[in-house]
Parts: C-alpha cells; sequence; structure tokens
C-alpha cells in the first residue's frame, strides 16, 4: 500500500497554503508561519500588556512603561523573522512582499496627509490605531494585487 498520491487525485491545500495563496516553497511557507506566529504573539502580547496597565494603575509608573514596552520584544521578534523570510525568498516572493509594502506604506502616506488636511476642516482626531489598520489593509490589498500580477 503506497501513500503517494494518484495522478488524478485532487492536491489538498494546508490552510497556510490558503491564506497564502499558495507562494512559495516550503522553506516560504515556514518562514511565512514563524513571521505570522511571532505577530500573533506580538497582538496577545499587546492585549496582556493593556489589561495589565489598566487593570492594576497603582503600579510604580517605572514597572508600567516595562509593561507596555515589553510587547516590542514581540514585534522586533516579528520584524527578524519577516526579514528572514524575504531574505530566503526567491525572487518572485521577494517581488511581492515588497510590492505590498509599497503599497500599504503608500496607501498610509496618503491617508494620513489627506486626513490631516481634514483636521484642518474640522474632522475629529484619528487615533494611530486607524492609521495602523490602513497600512496593514494597503499591504495586504497590495500582497493580493501583487500575486495576481505575477501568476
Amino acid at each position: 500500500m503506497t501513500t503517494e498520491p494518484k495522478e488524478n487525485s485532487p492536491k489538498r491545500t494546508t490552510f497556510w497554503q490558503m491564506i497564502t495563496f499558495g507562494c512559495g516553497t516550503e522553506a516560504d511557507r515556514r518562514n511565512n508561519r514563524r513571521f505570522t506566529m511571532w505577530s500573533i504573539a506580538w497582538a496577545l502580547a499587546i492585549i496582556g500588556s493593556t489589561w495589565i496597565v489598566e487593570t492594576f494603575e497603582g503600579l510604580p509608573r517605572i514597572v508600567a512603561i516595562l509593561v507596555a514596552l515589553a510587547p516590542n520584544a514581540f514585534a522586533f521578534a516579528a520584524l527578524i523573522a519577516y526579514m528572514r523570510f524575504l531574505r530566503m525568498t526567491d525572487e518572485l516572493q521577494r517581488r511581492i512582499q515588497i510590492e505590498g509594502l509599497a503599497v500599504g506604506f503608500g496607501v498610509g502616506w496618503i491617508f494620513a496627509i489627506g486626513y490631516l488636511v481634514l483636521q484642518s476642516v474640522g474632522a475629529p482626531a484619528l487615533s494611530v490605531t486607524a492609521m495602523i489598520l490602513v497600512m496593514t489593509a494597503g499591504w495586504i490589498v497590495g500582497n493580493v494585487m501583487a500575486i495576481r500580477h505575477y501568476r
């Protein structure tokens, strides 16, 4: 009995292949998972540190500052993982990622400048969180556009 797939059998797509559009080699997918896991850890650390700082209002100031800054360790780990992914991937994947980053940065830049002008005519102040979400959405859309362009 063999475990190899038959020629006519449908190929199974993993969860990670679905969210990364099946791009890259196994090493690319492994590096992308590493980046994703560090990003999730970062998000959870932000939630946890925010909860600690808001719940324990009597913390000494230096402790509160250290707790608030602690998630940055996860952020740097995510950045290092992403840089590793970029350095180890092939030229096509690198180009896709860089185009995604360019679109995300460009959309964020245009949104920030445009909103500053809107604020001068009375629009309410915007949180940094909204800016980050706009840039992240631009990065995702830029990646999807590049993948569709090159596939």
